[in-house]
């Protein structure tokens, strides 16, 4: 029968630059011709709301080390289905502090209040107490 089940994740230290994945592909069942077997799903495209500055772990981490507090810097965001689709990026410039969206050859200044989408994928965040550029 089924039981009851707990998932729990512990963060001992935390690194420098945390990369989250956001799972945007639910697959149904598996199909199949022949030798060849392909996945059947769809596309989740809610908006999740995630902080571009703050991002605070610090109640989440065991170790001594309590400085978890990120900013985002970069988001990678995909357009499209499961069959194929378009990248696109968001990344913020170290220097003068702006957003920059990436879209193939073409780069144009973005609003930070374009960053939080239904299209982000992979987010990209740097821990405070860290530089942001080699120096």
């Amino acid at each position: 029968g089924h039981k009851e089940a707990l998932k729990k994740m512990e963060i001992y230290k935390v690194p420098p630059v945390l990369i989250l994945h956001l799972k945007r592909f639910k697959t149904s069942k598996t199909s199949s011709i022949g030798p060849f077997y392909w996945s059947q799903g769809k596309k989740i495209t809610a908006t999740i709301d995630f902080p571009i500055q703050g991002l605070d772990l610090s109640n989440y981490v065991l170790g001594k080390d309590k400085n978890a507090i990120y900013d985002l810097y970069a988001v990678s965001n995909h357009y499209g289905g499961l069959s194929g689709g378009h990248y696109t990026a968001y990344a913020k410039n170290p220097i003068n502090n702006h957003w920059y969206d990436f879209n193939d050859s073409r780069v144009s200044p973005a609003n930070e209040k374009e960053i939080v989408g239904g299209a982000a994928f992979f987010l990209f965040y740097r821990r405070r107490d860290q530089p942001s550029t080699d120096q």
